[in-house]
Order: structure tokens, then C-alpha cells, then sequence
């Protein structure tokens, strides 16, 4: 799928930009903890680390004089008293042991602002066609009704979510405040924001993919591992956002839970809920993978990834298959559309991952035996075919798994997910195979460390897509 972050403007999912990076109210009550873990030695020798996070007192300061700031509003709130972000950039920049190398322009956005610039947004960077794909995509895996109105929802949600956001593209930040003066809500979004441009000067962000630019992005780069890199940028941001916090006085961090906890979430809350799991999952389990990066070096371990980013949401979510580098299996998948003629077209190609696989399962699943099942993660590769014509659709999946028990493992909880899902057992099944038949039909094959999935209109369909796999 173009897997919610090809326009992205909120992290997770779609929205305005595919380069920016943000803060969303939904995900700000995640960095709210009370200590943070004890350091390693190497850690605590870095510039600008802690041990535990601090209830008040004095900050380093940088000995580097910072940039010249641009101050000219770009389309938000006009004439706005910005000056209370400067001494909040030199909080940042000795918390994370980063300065600023380049200028930059800031300004705070309405609500209203943001809704419009949304609007713009998405008429240059995700059209209609484009948000129809994503939604038979997802439809495909059952996570969306065909007839979801994706693009209208998610102006809805990124209005009422966007805290505030920077754009790796024209160095821009914008935090949302219905107020001309920054309150606690807006400075410490700008701390959170404020670490993007550091990370951004130094390790580049639009390198790393984080542009509306597709020439500029990674070719080799799937979705799977972008959004791996989403969980590493908005990890850091929001482990540097909890520092800030701790230099706060209890009353300031009180004031500002509060005042996060009185955001509206309506729109939210009613989400589907693929949409709230990859909306948050860059900020949680980013947040786990760098607190673990910072466990076993601090900054430079965390800095180390950046040149070296995670290759899959898999070493997001078991921190130590990145440290020794398990890299995915690489999986293939034939062309079909000849096979599967006229009126057929081929809507998405991509990896689907541990996380999505994961998200997949706890539609009919159990979250703790989705979790399970989906762990053991190689590789894959998945494709989604529709004729929208006649209504219909095929989905192709093709999984690695670790080792043959792993593989098992998954069989037996996809058995019980199809199970679910027909209201029954299989119609047929013999070694190694399984046939599901409803309104639609559902196909499992596995062999040794290998799963085959296919779901089609009919059994005719299925099977003709079948002798075109090579596989295992």
C-alpha cells in the first residue's frame, strides 16, 4: 500500500507531506513518564545526557553560538512573540548534544490555517486516486471497507491531531496554537519539533526518504523499512521531548498533561483501528527502540543508527535483531495481471512486515496471539490486484519465517484467523494446504519455512494465480 506515509505530514499515517515530521496529541501522553532508565557509563559521558530526568534546574548551554533564526510568519498566525523558542532551542541542543548548523523559519498555524494548508497539501501530493488505491489496499487485508472515504477522514484527523510539525524540505516549523504568545503546550511541541531540524542537519532526513521529492527518496528503501526509520526519527524526538519535560518545573509538566489530556480526540477515537496503530506505533515503539539504543550507548548509540538505520519494523519491535543486524529475507512475487485479464489491475506491491502482519492478525485475533504469531518475521512480499468493475479483488502474500517452528506457529494462528473469518474450517485441506470458501475464496499453503497466502473471488481465480507462483 502506499502505506499511509507517502503523504505523510503526521507520522504514521497519511497527510500532508510525505518529508514532514510531527507531533500528534494522541501520541504526546506517551512521553510523559515519570524517570527515565539509568544510562550506561558511555552514555552519561555524552554531551548533554542525564541520568534520570531532572524536576527542574539549570540547562547546559551550548558554547556554540546557534544560527540566525528567520522570523517571517509562512502563512501562520501573524506577528506571533516567537522569542521564547530561542532559549528552548539551546535546551534542546544541550540536551541532545546536537546544534543547529543552518537557518530555519518558524511560526505558529490555527487550526483553521492547518485545515487549509492540509487542503493544498493534498491536492498537489495525494489525489483522489491515489487515496482510493491506499483504500482498496487496505480493504484487501480487511482492515477498511471499500467505500471508506480515506482522504475526507484523514483532513478530519490531521486536523483535530496536528500538534505541530517541521518540513525537512523547506526547514520550516509550524506549531498549532490558537494564541500569539507560546504556552506550555506550544514550547514543548517545539522541542519535540526542534530535535527533527537537528536531526535533520546532521543526518540529513531527506536522504533517509523524508521528502515530497520521490527522486530524492531511497529506491531501495520498502515500506516497511520506511516506516522502521519513522520509528528511529520520532523515537529520538520524543525520548529529547521527555528530557525537556524533566527540565520543567512539576507544576509546568502538570499544566501541560492537563492541557494534552483536554485535547479533542473524537475524531480519533472513532478511526479504524489500522489507522490508530500506525499512527502511534512510530512514537511507542520508537520510543522502546531508542530508550534501548540510549540503555547501550546514549546519544552516539542512538546517532549510530541514523547512519545506519533499522531495515524493518521488526528490529523496531526486538531492538536486539538490530543490534546484531538481522536484515529481511528477500521475497518475490510474478506479475499477474496477464494472468488475471481484462479489467484487473495491479493497485499495490509492497512489504507488508512484522508490524502489519501483526495489525493483519488482531482482526480476528487476539492482540496477544496476533503478536505471537507475527513474531518469527523473515520477510515478505505482498500484492493486491482489483477489478473494481465487478467488485472484486486478489490478494497475494508470501512469507519467510525465521526457522520452520516459527512458520508453524503462524500456520496455526492464520488457521484460526481464516477460521473467523468463514465462520468454519477449511471446505478442503491435505499437507501442507488449506482451502476456505465463503463469498469469497482463501488459500494457505505452507512448506518448511515458507507461507504462501491467496485470496480471490472464486476457487477458478485462485487457482490460476496458484500456477503462476514459483514457489517456495
Amino acid at each position: 500500500m502506499r502505506r499511509l506515509w507517502i503523504a505523510l505530514l503526521i507520522l504514521a499515517v497519511l497527510a500532508c507531506s510525505a518529508g514532514s515530521v510531527a507531533l500528534i496529541w494522541s501520541a504526546a501522553q506517551l512521553a510523559f513518564r515519570p524517570t527515565l532508565v539509568t544510562p550506561t557509563p558511555a552514555a552519561s559521558s555524552l554531551p548533554g545526557s542525564t541520568a534520570t530526568v531532572p524536576s527542574s534546574g539549570a540547562v547546559p548551554f551550548p558554547s556554540t553560538p546557534s544560527p540566525s533564526l528567520t522570523r517571517t510568519p509562512l502563512g501562520g498566525t501573524a506577528t506571533p512573540d516567537l522569542r521564547v523558542f530561542d532559549g528552548i532551542a539551546r535546551v534542546v541542543e544541550g540536551i541532545r548534544g546536537l546544534q543547529a548548523t543552518g537557518p530555519y523559519t518558524r511560526s505558529l498555524m490555527t487550526q483553521a490555517e492547518l485545515r487549509a494548508y492540509q487542503e493544498k497539501k493534498f491536492e498537489k501530493d495525494y489525489t483522489p486516486e491515489e487515496a482510493r488505491q491506499d483504500t482498496l489496499t487496505l480493504a484487501a487485508f480487511d482492515l477498511l471497507p471499500w467505500d471508506f472515504n480515506l482522504r475526507e477522514f484523514l483532513l478530519e484527523l490531521y486536523t483535530e491531531q496536528i500538534a505541530g510539525f517541521y518540513d525537512p524540505d523547506t526547514k520550516q516549523f509550524f506549531v498549532i496554537s490558537e494564541q500569539a504568545r507560546p504556552g506550555v503546550l506550544e514550547r514543548v511541541t517545539f522541542a519535540h519539533e526542534y530535535t527533527h531540524l537537528l536531526q535533520d542537519q546532521h543526518f540529513d532526513l531527506v536522504a533517509m526518504g523524508f521528502t515530497d521529492d520521490e527522486r530524492k527518496r531511497p529506491k531501495d528503501v520498502d515500506d516497511d523499512a520506511m516506516l522502521a526509520r519513522r520509528a528511529l526519527v520520532e523515537g529520538d524526538a520524543t525520548l529529547t521531548q521527555l528530557f525537556y519535560l524533566g527540565r520543567l518545573s512539576q507544576a509546568e509538566r502538570q499544566e501541560w498533561l492537563e492541557a494534552v489530556q483536554r485535547q479533542p480526540s473524537e475524531v480519533f477515537d472513532r478511526a479504524p483501528r489500522v489507522i490508530q496503530e500506525e499512527l502511534l506505533f512510530p512514537y511507542d515503539a520508537g520510543f522502546t527502540f531508542v530508550q534501548a539504543l540510549y540503555e547501550r550507548g546514549g546519544w552516539e548509540a542512538i546517532n549510530a543508527a541514523f547512519r545506519d538505520p533499522p531495515a524493518s519494523t521488526e528490529q523496531i519491535l526486538h531492538p536486539e535483531k538490530f543490534f546484531r543486524r538481522e536484515r529481511p529475507i528477500r521475497v518475490t512475487l510474478p506479475p499477474l495481471t496477464d494472468t488475471l485479464g481484462s479489467g484487473w489491475q495491479l493497485v499495490d506491491e509492497n512489504v507488508l512486515g512484522e508490524f502489519f502482519l501483526r495489525v493483519y492478525l488482531e482482526e480476528r485475533l487476539p492482540a496477544s496471539q496476533a503478536e505471537e504469531a507475527a513474531a518469527g518475521w523473515g520477510g515478505d512480499r505482498y500484492a493486491v490486484y482489483v477489478n473494481e468493475a465487478a467488485g472484486q479483488d486478489l490478494l497475494t502474500l508470501a512469507v519467510a519465517w525465521d526457522d520452520e517452528a516459527e512458520a508453524q506457529e503462524f500456520v496455526d494462528a492464520y488457521r484460526a484467523y481464516a477460521t473467523a473469518r468463514y465462520g468454519g474450517g477449511p471446505a478442503r485441506e491435505a499437507q501442507g494446504q488449506a482451502l476456505w470458501i465463503g463469498q469469497d475464496v482463501l488459500w494457505l499453503e505452507w512448506r518448511g519455512a515458507r507461507i504462501l497466502i491467496l485470496r480471490g473471488p472464486s476457487e477458478e481465480v485462485v487457482a490460476r494465480v496458484r500456477r503462476q507462483i514459483a514457489w517456495p
